[in-house]
């Protein structure tokens, strides 16, 4: 390298003095604030009315458990809030920047925030300028501004020009010197305090909150009749005024979208684990919609492990000299040319390289798929120039002078090869002065001397064939968008069993031809589309979205940025450019097809969990409300006290709906297909069970109430048996809540949520023992209950799980099993 780099010794004195390449962090809510916030909330000030008019009614038991839950909530709601907040933040900065460096006399590629004044960097198409610094060498080289100047239009550089930190490198290649960094730097110095950090709310919090807001207003609605009705029937103003305020807070699933929220977040974390690097918050839901995968073929469905496998040389010399000098080692291709030439006998690849310098390049671009320089050559004390290419085959030949004969020679040999699967490049060269090196342009370049074909092998992930049949299964259709030959791809997947018809295959320049109108018809039945654009991939993604598909895109380059942000949801490999990763959603780690699939399945499994959360929460609720205007109606003496529901509101159900949103996935949670975009999150069978275990529930606990609290005479065993059945029943019918498309002894997952187990038990045994404790049965003005009593109380359990399991079968089951049987016998007729 010609340019004095630094030393590790340098860096890190450098370090020591100047700190590092930081700019400030955005700002996260403290613990404190966090859990000060948990306060500032109309429950709770519902609640502490509650715990007011206790003083007047002189209830210190219920003064004392109101307080205690409001406590008790906000510690939980911290909990939840700050468990999120610190998972999402530490995915945040899964995502460093790289840069590409010379240091202690090598190239190698370091984390951005580790540079220091000094070092040289090397840049090229889609990174993002790490530093402010000085241009020591350029070749075609074009930065986007507009972070700084808000111009959108790519700006030429040359040697000595400055460049800045977080603008973009649109074309080109360049090598800068650090000047300055982290505050220093133009970005750093009008940068200013930044606002604390907000997750975006999406689709499916938007419909939670939207749902909420509605059950507050009929919340307020029963909650104001259970008062105006009990005071019109002589009832105590201020025990209905109590008793209305607590029936408020019970109804109202005030911690659903902090529980939502929290189990996207760690379901972002799940899919870490499977090498998904899910970016935001938003992608997580409309995973689980996608329809259709839209994915490149080099890396996902291959190893990305290219090797040369087949050469074939008109000029052995050139063919050698175009692999070496055009070549920036910037991707597996280049790294498999540039291994090659290592093997080869008597030449010196990196020596070869430093001697002959690069005065002018075309960097490789998807538009128009190839890479061009010029390198100059000193012979006999003149310094003479040659022009090198390589790309696309039928790109190339079409730059060279060749006789029809040839010609056709060359393109039987491409074709030979793509049927193979492999990729194939072509090579090509000539002399010319230096006047022409400054008209040579991405649509100038002819009169070329055709130099010979490499051809390389990329072998198919093994995997992908299953991922394959899972996807098919799965409704999801897979579309394969290449800028490869359309032989090459065809080949490929044929490896991997899916075989692709002629009728199924659309090339770039075909779709080019057809209007608006044809490319809607054909879009549907094409697999593979071969020798694409980027703009050809956004048009492919625009007509989906036009049918309704919901489009996951796979991309990796600066110019795959509109594709991948029109996209449902982007996809980038963990190798992609630095443009490509900010406007993803996803960045694979791996490069798997497999994780693609992974990741949608995370998507469609936490929607299930919210509709379980829901449904699990609101029967509860409701069956509270039957309880208490059922009361009113007869004009009984109140079966539950203000205290009762706040015990079963949250001590016996709130840990119970936070441990139902982390039930793993089931078989068949692939199989039923996508969810559709604002599909209800409460279906017929979900909206059915509430009402169902809300009626039942509410007036078996009546039944209690009325047989042992009036007609034995004993109204504090009323209020206990009412009570309990509540507490009893809930903790037990959650095992029927668990999976809403089978029974639940045949769930494969009974065992593996632990958690739900620890809860459930616990709260069995709290439930048993609140009765016989002394200063629980004050608090609760309750009292022990006798073996006949548990017994009933377990025949509640044991019908509500049975009434659940019925619906189950006639709502759900048997009409899935009905659909399946006619598809197989449809399928068995076709």
């Amino acid at each position: 390298m010609k340019y004095k780099n630094l030393t590790l010794k340098e860096v890190k004195e450098r370090q020591e003095k100047y700190g590092k390449n930081l700019l400030p962090e955005e700002k996260t809510a403290s613990e404190l604030k966090i859990f000060v916030l948990q306060f500032a909330n109309p429950l709770v000030y519902i609640l502490l009315f509650a715990g007011l008019v206790s003083v007047f009614l002189q209830k210190y038991f219920d003064i004392l458990l109101i307080l205690s839950v409001v406590v008790i909530n906000a510690l939980m709601g911290f909990f939840q809030e700050y468990k999120t907040q610190k998972t999402f933040t530490a995915l945040k900065r899964l995502v460093k920047p790289e840069a590409k460096v010379f240091r202690d006399d090598k190239k190698q590629k370091i984390s951005a925030f580790e540079l220091v004044s000094g070092d040289i960097v090397f840049l090229g198409s889609g990174d993002r300028v790490p530093a402010d610094g000085k241009i020591l060498e350029v070749a075609s080289f074009f930065v986007n501004e507009a972070i700084l100047t808000g111009e959108s239009e790519a700006v030429a550089k040359k040697k000595d020009d400055d460049v800045f930190m977080g603008t973009i490198v649109v074309s080109g290649r360049a090598v800068f010197e650090v000047t300055k960094i982290g505050l220093a730097t133009k970005i750093g110095e009008i940068a200013k305090t930044l606002k604390e950090t907000v997750q975006p709310i999406t689709t499916l919090q938007l419909r939670l909150k939207k749902m909420t807001h509605t059950l507050i207003l009929i919340s307020v609605f029963l909650s104001l009749l259970v008062f105006a009705f009990g005071s019109f029937i002589g009832r105590n103003f201020w025990q209905m005024a109590e008793l209305s305020a607590v029936l408020l807070v019970a109804i109202i699933p005030e911690a659903l979208l902090i529980v939502l929220t929290l189990i996207l977040v760690l379901a972002m974390r799940d899919s870490l684990k499977k090498k998904a690097l899910i970016r935001k918050i938003l992608a997580v839901e409309t995973l689980g919609s996608v329809t259709t995968i839209c994915i490149d073929k080099t890396g996902t469905l291959t190893e990305g492990m290219m090797k040369i496998a087949e050469t074939h040389f008109t000029n052995e010399k050139n063919s050698l000299l175009a692999m070496c000098l055009c070549n920036d080692m910037n991707d597996t291709v280049e790294i498999a040319l540039w291994e090659y030439l290592k093997k080869i006998k008597d030449f010196d690849a990196q020596e070869i390289y430093d001697a002959h310098e690069r005065i002018f390049e075309i960097s490789f671009g998807s538009e128009h798929k190839f890479m061009a320089v010029v390198n100059v050559f000193e012979e006999k004390g003149k310094s003479q120039y040659t022009l090198f290419v390589k790309g696309a085959p039928e790109v190339v030949v079409s730059m060279c002078n060749l006789p029809a004969g040839k010609r056709k020679l060359a393109e039987d040999q491409i074709n030979k090869w793509a049927e193979k699967g492999l990729k194939v490049l072509g090579l090509a060269s000539k002399k010319i002065s230096k006047a022409e090196v400054d008209k040579i342009s991405v649509g100038n370049i002819s009169s070329l001397k055709w130099d010979g074909l490499v051809g390389l092998w990329d072998p198919p992930r093994k995997e992908v064939k299953e991922t394959f049949l899972i996807a098919k299964k799965s409704g999801l259709q897979i579309k394969v968008v290449t800028g490869d030959y359309y032989k090459t791809a065809q080949k490929v997947m044929a490896h991997l069993g899916i075989e692709v018809a002629p009728d199924e295959i659309l090339e770039g320049f075909q779709m080019d031809k057809m209007s608006d109108e044809q490319f809607n018809n054909e879009v549907s039945k094409v697999l593979l589309f071969a020798r694409v654009s980027p703009q050809q991939k956004l048009r492919i993604v625009n007509v989906l979205q036009q049918k309704g598909e919901i489009v996951a895109m796979t991309g990796d380059g600066v110019n795959d940025a509109p594709a991948l942000k029109k996209s449902n949801i982007g996809i980038v490999m963990g190798d992609a450019s630095e443009v490509a990763k900010e406007t993803a959603d996803i960045i694979l780690l791996d490069n798997n097809f497999k994780t693609i699939v992974s990741a949608v399945e995370v998507g469609r499994l936490v929607f299930e969990n919210i509709k379980k959360i829901i449904l699990f929460i609101l029967s509860n609720s409701f069956a509270e409300v039957v309880v208490i205007l059922g009361a009113l109606l007869m004009n009984w003496p109140f079966p539950l006290s203000a205290a009762q529901i706040l015990w079963l509101h949250f001590l016996c159900d709130g840990p119970e709906d936070f441990i139902l949103g982390f039930e793993p996935k089931e078989k068949e949670t692939m199989l039923e297909g996508p969810k559709k975009m604002g599909e209800p999150i409460l279906d017929k069978l979900g909206i059915f069970l509430i009402i169902t275990i809300s009626l039942l529930s509410g007036i078996l606990s009546l039944g209690f109430f009325w047989y042992f609290g009036l007609r034995q005479g004993n109204l504090m065993l009323g209020q206990t048996m009412s009570f309990m059945s509540l507490a009893f029943s809930s903790v037990v019918y959650i095992f029927s809540c668990r999976t809403l498309r089978k029974p639940f002894w045949r769930y494969e997952n009974f065992w593996s949520n632990k958690w739900l187990f620890v809860v459930v038990f616990s709260s069995l045994f709290l439930a048993v023992a609140i009765t016989y404790l002394p200063f629980t049965q004050k608090m609760l003005n309750i009292v022990p209950l006798q073996p006949l009593h548990w017994i009933l109380l377990i025949l509640k359990a044991i019908l509500l799980v049975a009434i659940i399991e019925i619906a189950k079968y006639f709502i759900k089951i048997k009409p899935t099993r009905c659909q399946t049987q006619t598809a197989h016998t449809g399928a068995f007729l076709v």
